[in-house]
């Protein structure tokens, strides 16, 4: 057998044995859930996913790469389509997740973060933040390209593949978690303010804040009123429980549970609603809504 050979059969086994031993379950029943379908047609490779806090009936969703720059919207209990949201003269590269901001006066809006951080070849120069004053979930419409921040953000390391993002409230960060088959993965954080300023940051470099043993995550979210965080790979879903008074690093360096999740086709967003409970969804179209039983 030739060195190429054998070392591609090599990784390749190592990638399976990894797979089977710290995260895919494909022989577990698959646990109790509540699911829905998501009805608008023309979501049908659902890569991010968010509860809005315009409505928090409602969450928010977009396509993977290949679509257009825009949002749907729809009520979490039924499923139905209640809004459609484009953002003209924006180039969606590939976006990956959604996180969403709170307001910062009480009067103020939140604010929505698309994440367009899809690389699968690493091989772009920088990835971008997209942050909107968030729309009515129950309405359709257009939003200008002057109303879209676009936050830059490179790599300390060169470029990175990314599809899972949240919001670090205590820090106010926007938090990127890596992809890759194999473990040991990035976990950054962004500034998304200029503490100087108290403006919205154009152009930031990510920092490193550790690497995770967690292979293939594809979506993450924060619950604001307990502060774990739960990341999605395509077989299993993690929760970082959050513990009194340790920061992100050591919340994040802990071993986590895990839970698997519903044998869907393809699970790449997760979102915690306002009552703590968990949410995936996956590509298809109806895409699924649907609710892990995590109590």
């Amino acid at each position: 057998m030739s060195t190429r050979r054998f070392c591609f059969v090599s990784a390749t086994l190592a990638w399976i044995l990894i797979a089977i031993a710290t995260q895919s379950n494909v022989f577990a029943d698959e646990p109790s859930v509540t699911s829905i379908k998501l009805s608008d047609p023309e979501l049908n490779e659902s890569s991010g996913m968010v509860f809005s806090l315009k409505d928090p009936s409602c969450i928010w969703s977009h396509n993977d790469s290949g679509d257009r720059a825009r949002l749907f919207a729809f009520d979490s209990e039924t499923g139905a389509a209640t809004g459609r949201w484009e953002l003209t003269g924006v180039t969606a590269v590939d976006w990956e997740d959604l996180a969403i901001l709170p307001p910062l006066q009480a009067d103020g809006p939140a604010r929505l973060v698309i994440a367009d951080c899809g690389d699968n070849q690493q091989q772009r120069d920088h990835i971008e933040l997209l942050i909107v004053d968030e729309m009515d979930p129950r309405k359709s419409g257009e939003v200008a390209r002057d109303h879209v921040h676009v936050l830059r953000v490179k790599y300390p390391h060169g470029p990175q593949d990314c599809e899972a993002i949240w919001f670090d409230e205590p820090s106010g960060e926007l938090i990127l978690l890596c992809k890759r088959f194999t473990p040991w993965v990035g976990l950054y954080r962004v500034a998304l303010v200029d503490r100087s300023s108290g403006e919205l940051n154009e152009d930031v470099e990510a920092e490193l804040i550790l690497r995770l043993p967690l292979a293939m995550a594809t979506a993450a979210d924060r619950d604001p009123a307990t502060g774990d965080v739960w990341v999605s790979t395509y077989w299993q879903a993690f929760k970082f429980a959050k513990a009194d008074h340790a920061t992100l690093k050591h919340q994040m360096s802990q071993t986590p549970n895990a839970i698997d999740l519903p044998k869907l086709k393809q699970i790449e967003a997760i979102a915690v609603d306002s009552k703590s409970d968990v949410w995936v969804t996956s590509e298809g179209s109806p895409a699924p809504l649907v609710r892990l039983n995590i109590r």
